[in-house]
C-alpha cells in the first residue's frame, strides 16, 4: 500500500511489554509452520474454495450500472440488512463522509439521507417509515439467504408504504441484493420484475463487503468503489511480495498470546469517531468466524479513543491481563486550532495555540505508553488518510488475518452453525409451521423461569 497503511507490532513483543508479550524467537521457530498455513490458504484459493479472496479483481460492472441509473434520484436511501449485510456499507460511509454519519446519516454535501435498519426496533422503524412517507425513498433490501427474518419483515413494512404512495411506480423504488438463484427475495424480485443483484456463491455475509452488499450502497452515495477494490488488490499484492506477511504475523501473534498468555479479548481501538463502524465490522468478522470452540475462542471488543480512556483504561491497566489492543490511528486529520482566548490559568494556557489533531495523537501515544509500560500487548495500525483505497486494503487485511486464525484455532471460519439455532426459534415463535417444535421447546423453558418484578 506504499505507506498508506503502516503497522507497528513492536508492543506485542516481550522486548516491549515483558513476559506478557510474544517472544520474537517464538515467531521465528513457529514461522515455518505458520507459512504452511498461509500456503494452504493460497492453495485452496487456487482451487476456488475461498472466492472472497478474488473479489477485488472483478470489476463491478453491474453495480456501477445500477448505481449510475439511480444515484441522485432518491432521498432517503433506506438500507435493510443486518450483520454482514449492513456493517460493511455503514463502515465505508462513516469513514468517508463525516463522524456523525451514524446519527445523522447524511451522505456528504447534497447527498441523500441514509437510513440503515440493522435492527427491528419498532421505534427506529417508525422513524424510518415516517421519513420515507414524506420523502422520495429508495429501498435496498440485502440478505444472502433471502430468508433473514429482520430484513423480510422490514421489507414488508416498506412495501406496504410504497404501494400506498405509488400504486404503479413502487417497483422502481426497490432493489434487492441476494442469492443469485434461491430464496424468497430472489423469487420476489423475479416475479415482480424488480432489480436484483447477486451475492456470489461461496461468499459469506461477513466476507461480502466487496460484493454488491457493500459496493452498491456505497456507489449509490457517490463512493468510488473501484478505488476501494483497487486498494484491496494492492494489499493482496503487498502481502505476497513483502519480506513477511503482516496478516500471518498478526494471526500467529494473536493466537499465541491467547493460548499461552490468556489474552483472548481483542480490542479494536480507533482514535477517530469516523472509524467506529470499521471496528464494529471487525468485531463481527472475528466473533462469527472464530467463535466455534467452547474451550478456546477470542472475544472481540470495540472502543474509541479518547472516550474509552475514561471508561475502560482503568480496567485494561489494573484489571485482568487478558487483552490485546489494536490502535487505529489517522495521520491526515483536519487542521482545527485550539485558539488563545486569553484564559490565563496554568491548567488551560498550555493548550492554547495548539491544535486538536496534536491533542488526539498525544492522547493516543500516552495511552499506548501506559499500556506498554503496564505490560499490556498492543499494536498500532496507522492510516495515512481515510480514502476508499485505504479502507479496501484494511478490509482485505483483516479478512485474510481471520481466515488464517481459523486454521490456528482449528475451526472453519466461514460458517456460523450456532447462529442458526436462534433463527429457527425466532421463526417458530413468529408462527412458521415447520418450526413449531422450537416454539414449544422455548415456551416450556420460559415457564420454568423465576422472575422479579418491581412492586407496583
Amino acid at each position: 500500500m506504499k505507506g498508506r497503511i503502516r503497522i507497528d507490532f513492536s508492543n506485542l513483543l516481550s522486548d516491549a511489554v515483558g513476559e506478557e508479550g510474544l517472544d520474537l524467537a517464538e515467531w521465528e521457530r513457529g514461522r515455518p509452520k505458520a507459512e504452511k498455513v498461509l500456503w494452504q490458504l493460497q492453495r485452496e484459493r487456487a482451487e476456488g474454495k475461498h472466492p472472497f479472496l478474488d473479489l477485488p479483481y472483478h470489476r463491478p460492472d453491474e453495480v456501477l450500472r445500477v448505481a449510475e441509473g439511480l444515484r441522485g434520484k432518491f432521498d432517503p436511501l433506506v438500507i435493510l440488512g443486518i450483520g454482514g449485510s449492513s456493517l460493511g456499507a455503514q463502515a465505508i460511509m462513516e469513514a468517508l463522509f463525516h463522524p456523525f454519519f451514524r446519527f445523522q446519516g447524511k451522505a456528504g454535501e447534497g447527498g441523500p439521507e441514509v437510513l440503515i435498519l440493522d435492527n427491528v426496533d419498532p421505534s427506529t422503524l417508525s422513524y424510518a417509515l415516517k421519513r420515507a412517507s414524506t420523502g422520495d425513498p429508495l429501498i435496498l433490501a440485502i440478505s444472502k439467504s433471502g430468508t433473514t427474518v429482520e430484513t423480510l419483515s422490514q421489507l414488508l413494512a416498506f412495501l406496504d408504504l410504497l404501494k400506498r404512495r405509488w400504486s404503479k411506480g413502487w417497483k422502481e423504488r426497490v432493489v434487492v441484493v441476494t442469492d443469485p438463484e434461491r430464496g424468497p427475495l430472489r423469487r420476489f424480485a423475479e416475479s415482480e420484475g424488480i432489480r436484483a443483484l447477486p451475492i456470489p456463491p461461496g461468499v459469506g455475509g461477513r466476507f461480502s463487503v466487496m460484493t454488491a452488499v457493500g459496493l452498491l450502497p456505497a456507489a449509490l452515495v457517490g463512493v468510488d468503489v473501484e478505488e476501494l477494490l483497487l486498494g484491496a488488490v494492492e494489499m493482496d499484492r503487498a502481502m505476497k511480495e513483502g519480506e513477511w506477511n503482516p496478516a500471518l504475523f498478526s494471526a500467529f501473534a494473536h493466537y499465541r498470546l491467547h493460548t499461552q498468555k490468556g489474552k483472548g479479548n481483542w480490542v479494536t481501538l480507533p482514535y477517530s469517531d469516523s472509524l467506529w463502524g470499521l471496528s464494529a465490522w471487525r468485531r463481527q468478522l472475528i466473533g462469527e468466524s472464530l467463535g466455534k470452540r467452547r474451550d478456546l475462542a477470542p472475544t472481540p471488543l470495540t472502543a474509541v479513543g479518547t472516550t474509552d480512556q475514561h471508561s475502560q483504561l482503568q480496567l485494561w491497566l489494573n484489571g485482568p491481563r487478558d487483552k490485546v489492543i489494536a490502535f487505529l490511528s489517522i495521520e491526515g486529520h483536519p487542521e482545527v486550532p485550539i485558539p488563545d482566548v486569553g484564559w490565563r490559568d496554568e491548567e488551560v494556557s498550555y493548550l492554547q495555540r495548539k491544535d486538536f489533531a496534536s491533542l488526539l495523537e498525544a492522547e493516543r501515544r500516552a495511552t499506548e505508553f501506559a499500556l506498554t509500560k503496564g505490560g499490556c500487548p498492543n499494536y498500532t495500525i496507522s492510516l495515512k488518510e481515510l480514502t476508499a483505497s485505504v479502507l479496501g486494503g484494511l478490509f482485505y487485511l483483516w479478512e485474510v488475518e481471520v481466515a488464517l486464525c481459523g486454521s490456528f484455532y482449528g475451526v472453519n471460519p466461514f460458517d456460523q452453525p450456532a447462529v442458526e439455532e436462534g433463527k429457527r426459534v425466532t421463526k417458530g415463535l413468529m408462527g412458521k409451521e415447520e418450526m413449531r417444535g422450537k416454539r414449544e421447546e422455548w415456551e416450556g423453558w420460559w415457564r420454568d423461569r423465576r422472575l422479579w418484578r418491581w412492586p407496583e
